[in-house]
């Protein structure tokens, strides 16, 4: 068992479509859909697991040799440049209130007037199986002080 899924590689019965639907609020999501994805199955009771052998990879080549990206399709094809950056900082902050940051709380992203990244979140947020709390222990994320520990069980390859 680990404790994240990759979100390029991953297989899971369809029941999983059910118990952790895939958030339409953040489309395009690069930098966060893992841990986002990982806390809410991990949350509803699946566990998760890898091989102990990499088995595929892929590599980031487009950026090397200036290729587009997928996340550079949104301001490309709408032909409004900015608004990938715009969307994806309401993206991280959903993704950041789920985690659980005190920088993104429901009262903080009301106060500020971004309350559109809370729209229709709890169909889109933690299981009820296990808690994020508890989640957050098992990886060893601290976001309080926005560390992460090592997982010596990870390291050495301890847990099953």
């Amino acid at each position: 068992q680990i404790a994240f899924i990759a979100a390029g590689f991953f297989f899971a019965r369809a029941e999983f479509l059910k118990d952790v639907p895939f958030d339409p609020y953040v489309p395009w999501c690069f930098m966060g859909e893992e841990i986002a994805l990982s806390m809410r199955a991990w949350t509803a009771g699946w566990n998760i697991y890898a091989p102990r052998q990499n088995l595929i990879a892929h590599q980031y080549r487009p950026g090397r040799l200036g290729l587009p990206k997928f996340w550079e399709s949104v301001g490309r094809d709408s032909h409004r440049p900015n608004l990938n950056t715009r969307l994806q900082s309401y993206v991280i902050r959903r993704i950041k209130h789920m985690v659980g940051y005190p920088t993104d709380t429901k009262e903080l992203i009301e106060k500020d007037g971004s309350g559109i990244v809370l729209t229709d979140f709890q169909h889109y947020s933690m299981g009820t199986v296990r808690t994020a709390e508890e989640y957050l222990n098992f990886t060893k994320i601290d976001v309080e002080n926005q560390i992460c520990h090592r997982m010596e069980w990870c390291n050495k390859g301890l847990l099953e």
